[in-house]
C-alpha cells in the first residue's frame, strides 16, 4: 500500500477475464432516484472524462492528491482494467437524457504489499455527496472482493478526515495512525467469507457522505 496513491503494477500480458455482469445492480439514494452500480469498462473512458473534469478543485484534489491534471493515457488505464486483477464500480445515473458516473470506487490487487491484499480507492461527486453513496459503492466492493480470492483491503485516508474512518470502522476497518506520519490514517478489512450485505456491521443510521473538505482519498492512476 501507498501513502499517496493507489500502486499500479502493470500486469501481465494474457487474455483478459469476461466483463463480470454479475455483479451489476441498483441503489436508491436518499432522494428516491434509482442509479445503477456496474463495474467499469473502456466504453466508459468518455464518462470517466467528464466525472473527473466535473469535481471541485478540492475534491479532485483529494483525488489525485495533487494540483494537477491527468496525464496521456491515464484515463484508458482508469477504464480499461484487467478485471482478473482490479475492479472498478461505477455508480451511474442518467441526468437529463445522459448518462453520468457519479462515483467510482476501485481495488487493484497488490501482492507486493501483502499476499491476497488489495489497495482500494473511492470517491464520489460533488454533486452527489450526501446521498449515502460512498457506503452503497464501499459495501458494494467489500462484497466483491472474496470473487479475487483476496484476503484484505486496505488503504488510506487523512487523519481529518474523521467522516471517512467513521465509515470505515462502522463497516469493520481497522484504523490507525501511519508511522512516522500521523496526518495519514490506514484503514485495513479483513475479508470475510460471509460477505452479504447482513455480514456488514450495521449502525442505527447511515453515516453522511463526505464534503468537500472531507473528500475520499485519492483514486488509482498509472
Amino acid at each position: 500500500m501507498t501513502n499517496t496513491a493507489l500502486a499500479v503494477v502493470p500486469a501481465p500480458a494474457r487474455r483478459r477475464s469476461a466483463y463480470p455482469s454479475h455483479l451489476v445492480q441498483t441503489a436508491r439514494l436518499r432522494d428516491g432516484r434509482v442509479v445503477t452500480l456496474r463495474p467499469i469498462k473502456a466504453a466508459d473512458l468518455l464518462l470517466e472524462r467528464a466525472f473527473i473534469v466535473g469535481l471541485s478543485a478540492q475534491t479532485r484534489y483529494q483525488r489525485l492528491l495533487s494540483g494537477r491534471k491527468l496525464m496521456p493515457g491515464e484515463l484508458k488505464r482508469l477504464t480499461d482494467i484487467d478485471y482478473e486483477r482490479e475492479l472498478a464500480l461505477v455508480a451511474v445515473l442518467e441526468v437529463e437524457g445522459t448518462p453520468q458516473i457519479l462515483g467510482v470506487a476501485r481495488y487493484v490487487r497488490d501482492d507486493a504489499h501483502e499476499p491476497g491484499s488489495a489497495d482500494f480507492a473511492i470517491v464520489v461527486g460533488d454533486a452527489w455527496q450526501g446521498q449515502g453513496l460512498g457506503e452503497t459503492l464501499l459495501k458494494a466492493l467489500m462484497r466483491a472482493a472474496p470473487e479475487h480470492d483476496l484476503s484484505a483491503l486496505t488503504g488510506v485516508t487523512l487523519s481529518e478526515n474523521h467522516r471517512m474512518i467513521g465509515l470505515a470502522r462502522k463497516l469493520g476497518f481497522r484504523t490507525w495512525r501511519e508511522a512516522g506520519d500521523a496526518t495519514l490514517t490506514d484503514l485495513r478489512w479483513a475479508v470475510q467469507d460471509d460477505h452479504h450485505d447482513d455480514a456488514l456491521p450495521q449502525a442505527a443510521a447511515e453515516v453522511p457522505f463526505l464534503s468537500d473538505e472531507e473528500a475520499l482519498w485519492g483514486l488509482l492512476l498509472s
